[in-house]
């Protein structure tokens, strides 16, 4: 490979965004889904590439992934979603020509678990929005070699899930794509 040109791939694009995500809520601890009689344990955020790992009843953890879903007993209806997470997920892509830049478009979704009868969990969903907004909008360029075009697009759920909050943020980035290689006989 030409190191003056360093590999660049929608895949690799993802992993660097989710090493970023987790840079970014680092500081933040969300409240976790909780067993009755449980005192409230804060924790902090898992992040995920493109789905959350597929939930198994019984099953621990794997390494870095821990287990998705709580059983609170033997009924899979019970299952709590181990919030919180954060999924970076690879929406689509466009290459519009040979020697062009990539684009590709990403969106970061955000779960969280917040009991408190307030019902104020957007709140944190908002302030997670924000936190990616800002740090793309101050630096657009992730990794040293994708750059964001800066053009957001967030959303909240749009139904009540107390005590379950969602909420996601789109962006694009753009990284130079494959160059064709002149060859000469």
């Amino acid at each position: 490979m030409d190191e003056k040109y360093p590999r660049r791939t929608p895949f690799l694009l993802m992993q660097a965004l989710k090493e970023e995500v987790e840079q970014i809520a680092d500081d933040m601890r969300f409240m976790k889904p909780k067993k009755s009689g449980e005192d409230t344990e804060y924790v902090k955020m898992q992040v995920f590439e493109q789905a959350l790992p597929i939930p198994e009843k019984n099953t621990r953890s794997y390494g870095a992934v821990l287990e998705t879903i709580d059983y609170l007993d033997e009924n899979t209806e019970d299952a709590v979603y181990n919030c919180p997470w954060a999924v970076v997920k690879a929406d689509a892509g466009k290459i519009p020509g040979i020697n062009a830049n990539q684009n590709v478009t990403v969106a970061v979704c955000f779960g969280i678990f917040n009991d408190s009868l307030e019902n104020n969990g957007h709140r944190e969903i908002l302030n997670l929005i924000q936190r990616v907004y800002e740090r793309f909008a101050k630096d657009p360029i992730l990794a040293g070699s994708y750059t964001c075009t800066c053009e957001f697009e967030w959303a909240l759920q749009d139904e009540d899930t107390y005590p379950y909050y969602f909420g996601a943020i789109g962006m694009a980035f753009e990284f130079m794509g494959i160059r064709r290689e002149n060859r000469f006989v």
